[in-house]
């Protein structure tokens, strides 16, 4: 029998505790039977007996990581017979050793959540930010609690965004309850055929075309790009991209999407190049099996001096 794992991850008094009391109580969300709920650790807030009797819950606690093992989940499995499993992880240790602890193979990651907490987010950032992105890659959904209107909410949406395109980012306030869903206002024109991006655009642009792809669909898109050449000369695409720093040195990735051609430029890996694309957005294999993203198609392109500064950020 399939079983769904409910990941909730974040640092210690990041609000994991209170999330798992929300979406117990959610209609719908558990289903009939008995939850397995797994504490790696203890934080601020813990869950009372009436809270596991009202839900049918069992608790059990690890202090470990080497305790996950694949006896111990066959453990679990076979005692406890869950409908679901839901596991608060503790957030300083590593992501793989779940993954590679001997998850039974019926068993399914039913979502990740992960918790952030407003008042500490730069502090971690700063200091511990591989430690705290790692989850992030992963998530389902983000929830940033203990926000204030001085809170910088689309700064740090662009940064989880970077890390992890497809995750939906929610906001909380003090008082719980949740800030509307707010669009970035873009520093450019996507109202006409033809739009435009500036060298130190192409970042906040990027992220849009991934959360909007309606505004773009069917235009004229024109930006300067590194030329990404495939590596199988057959291909008939290139991905036209720049680098992109979003907060320090360590976190400089490459972001682009898969443009198809006609016939192959005659430009080589790595090249400044000034591209004119029509932007589609559906299924392709370049974003993996069943993914969706961006597809753009050349319609004109052009050797380009290197922007200076090189480096985009999401400022």
């Amino acid at each position: 029998m399939e079983i769904p794992v409910y990941l909730f991850t974040g640092l210690l008094e990041s609000g994991k505790t209170t999330l798992i009391h929300e979406v117990a109580s959610e209609e719908g969300f558990l289903e009939p039977g008995r939850t397995l709920l797994i504490r790696t650790e203890e934080g601020e807030e813990d869950f009372s007996e009436a809270f596991l009797k009202k839900y049918n819950m069992t608790l059990l606690t690890l202090e470990d990581p080497e305790e996950m093992t694949r006896q111990f989940w066959r453990k679990c499995e076979e005692e406890y017979k869950p409908a679901q499993i839901m596991i608060e992880y503790n957030g300083m240790w590593e992501m793989e050793s779940l993954y590679m602890s001997g998850l039974p193979g019926e068993w399914f990651l039913g979502g990740i959540y992960s918790t952030v907490n407003a008042e500490t987010v730069d502090l971690y950032m700063n200091n511990m930010r591989k430690k705290f992105m790692e989850p992030i890659k992963d998530s389902n959904l983000i929830i940033v609690n203990r926000c204030t209107e001085d809170t910088d909410r689309m700064k740090l949406r662009r940064n989880f965004k970077a890390l992890n395109p497809q995750v939906q980012v929610a906001f909380e306030k003090i008082d719980g309850t949740m800030f509307a869903n707010e669009d970035e206002i873009m520093p450019f024109d996507f109202s006409g055929q033809e739009v435009v991006i500036e060298d130190m655009d192409y970042g906040l642009w990027y992220l849009d075309a991934m959360d909007h792809p309606g505004r773009y669909m069917g235009k004229d898109i024109t930006f300067v790009a590194k030329y990404c050449a495939s590596s199988d000369q057959s291909h008939k695409y290139f991905v036209p991209g720049r680098h992109i720093m979003t907060c320090c040195a360590d976190d400089i990735q490459f972001m682009g999407f898969v443009c198809f051609f006609d016939e192959k430029p005659d430009f080589k890996h790595e090249d400044w190049v000034k591209v004119t694309v029509s932007f589609d957005y559906g299924p392709c294999e370049m974003y993996g099996e069943g993914e969706e993203g961006p597809i753009l198609k050349l319609e004109k392109i052009e050797a380009a001096p290197k922007p200076e500064p090189e480096l985009v950020t999401f400022s």
